[in-house]
């Protein structure tokens, strides 16, 4: 059982060591995440109706996420981000 779990943890950890090194052959725009998230497309803009401190109106625009586990996109929805105008 000790075996197997070290042998488990060396798999990740050259996983993660893999992930880590810098390709400079790829372009930014084309590689892949191997964790977290990215915004990968914008969609229209609208003014909430509220002002900011400074005087600036608010806009929500819709963005969409995608999730990435091991280079794979496990998730892509749509959220609301707040900016200003």
């Amino acid at each position: 059982m000790k075996k197997k779990f070290l042998v488990g943890m060396l798999g990740l950890a050259s996983i993660f060591a893999l992930s880590s090194f810098d390709d400079t052959q790829s372009d930014e725009s084309t590689s892949r995440k191997f964790w977290g998230s990215e915004i990968t497309g914008y969609g229209p803009c609208s003014p909430t109706g509220e002002i900011q401190a400074d005087g600036t109106p608010v806009c929500g625009c819709e963005v969409q996420v995608t999730y990435h586990v091991f280079w794979v996109g496990v998730s892509t929805h749509t959220e609301t981000m707040y900016t200003s105008c």
